[in-house]
């Protein structure tokens, strides 16, 4: 009989290899980072299964499902075939059946198996008391700017930034989305508190001024409160240099140009629906630059200038040349502010 183990314990296993036997579609949603995914059924599969289940019965929703088992059995050993010398760890959505029968299949062929006591709901479970009982030892630095002033880029060469819209995948704003896929709240709190691990040891990290939300993703009370208290920086950069930033980041695909086409008409009322026809047409003329000037003049500089005014900075830095304000912003941790 496969043994049971809770999530903490499984959590500081060593030479451990984790297995996700759920859909594609719920690990792709959230998963233990680094767990690999051999579903026992696939998405359509289990809605299958599931429409059985409430049809008919959990008798022959049970009885499908073992029909369709055996055709995962070669996927499911060549995932482990070569970690023979592993601890095999498998999870489903609450630790029944699915992780059940894939781990007595592996230990019936003699590896050694445990399986996950509570599933992924256990592990949602740890993260949450885990990442809302974090205790924040470096202070905070934020960078706030207007759009396109290169902030991110700016976190990027920085070893002890926490880049939120990076686990967020999201920019925080109406085309926040473009060209990425963003994460919900589950998974954006599995990697904020994996990486509020690693950068715990620095005396300051830095972060760029959000919103509570970006995208889906809500920041958790305790760190943005550790930001609103932090050391407040400015970003600046000249006017054109951010039209060419806007140009790279936003229009560098046929997909993103097609995704900016689709969301312009939702823009808000501070752009008439004269001048949102105006924008479109000259992004199907191919005219970017102008687009960009456009947008972050009438749009995103109104929008953000008024929620910038009610911030109060500690000190402002040029982002005309990014190595410069790199130097500038390690500096500043040499200095010993009190925040």
């Amino acid at each position: 009989m496969v043994q049971k183990v809770s999530i903490a314990q499984a959590l500081e296993m060593e030479n451990a290899l984790f297995l996700d036997a759920r859909t594609p579609k719920e690990y792709a949603e959230d998963r233990l980072l680094g767990a690999l995914n051999v579903p026992l059924l696939d998405d359509q599969e289990r809605h299958e299964i599931g429409i059985i289940y409430k049809q008919y019965s959990r008798e022959k929703a049970i009885e499908r499902g073992m029909e369709l088992f055996p055709a995962k059995i070669p996927s499911i050993y060549n995932a482990v075939k070569d970690h023979q010398k592993k601890t095999i760890i498998v999870y489903c959505a609450r630790g029944g059946m699915r992780s059940g029968i894939i781990a007595s299949l592996l230990e019936s062929i003699g590896f050694k198996v445990l399986q996950v006591e509570g599933g992924y709901k256990s592990f949602r479970h740890h993260i949450i008391n885990q990442l809302y009982n974090f205790q924040l030892k470096p202070k905070i630095i934020c960078l706030y700017g207007l759009t396109c002033s290169g902030k991110t880029k700016l976190l990027e060469q920085l070893p002890n930034a926490l880049n939120l819209e990076e686990l967020a995948q999201h920019r925080g704003s109406l085309y926040g989305g473009i060209g990425l896929k963003p994460h919900r709240q589950k998974k954006f709190e599995n990697l904020l508190l994996q990486k509020l691990r690693e950068l715990n040891h620095f005396e300051y990290i830095f972060v760029e001024g959000e919103s509570r939300k970006i995208g889906d993703a809500e920041i958790p009370p305790f760190l943005f409160k550790a930001m609103k208290k932090g050391l407040n920086i400015l970003i600046s950069k000249d006017f054109e240099l951010r039209v060419q930033e806007c140009v790279e980041e936003y229009f560098s695909s046929a997909e993103k140009i097609q995704q900016i086409l689709e969301i312009t008409p939702q823009l808000r009322d501070i752009i008439s629906n004269k001048r949102k026809q105006e924008i479109i047409s000259l992004i199907e003329a191919g005219k970017y630059p102008e687009v960009a000037r456009i947008l972050l003049k009438e749009y995103y500089d109104v929008l953000y200038t008024h929620t910038l005014k009610q911030v109060r900075f500690d000190l402002e830095i040029s982002n005309n040349s990014i190595e410069d304000a790199i130097k500038n912003l390690k500096e500043i941790e040499k200095i010993k502010i009190i925040i």
